[in-house]
């Protein structure tokens, strides 16, 4: 069935205005990561969405020495291994 773009709007009007709260909670999550300076070791930085094009986001990070400077954050598991071999302690959540 082919589906024109009026008609997919509709229809995803329709299911998001329908959603329950329990399922927006589920698929849209809020954000509770601290703003500010962030241990890597309790929250790792992720790819925003919009740099999918750019492959990475960038972020300003923060050495054991206190030392900052920016970091690229594609896959945020991967990061972190490369985050502690640079001796990255902390991430900037703005």
């Amino acid at each position: 069935m082919k589906l024109d773009l009026k008609e997919m709007n509709n229809r995803l009007e329709e299911a998001l205005s329908n959603i329950s709260p329990e399922d927006m909670d589920k698929f849209f999550p809020i954000d509770t990561k601290p703003k500010g300076w962030v241990s890597i070791e309790e929250h790792l930085p992720m790819m925003f969405a919009i740099d999918i094009m750019q492959g990475y986001s960038v972020y300003k990070v923060r050495d054991k020495n206190g030392n900052e400077f920016e970091s690229s954050v594609a896959d945020h598991d991967v990061w972190y291994y490369r985050a502690k071999e640079q001796e990255i302690t902390h991430w900037y959540n703005k």
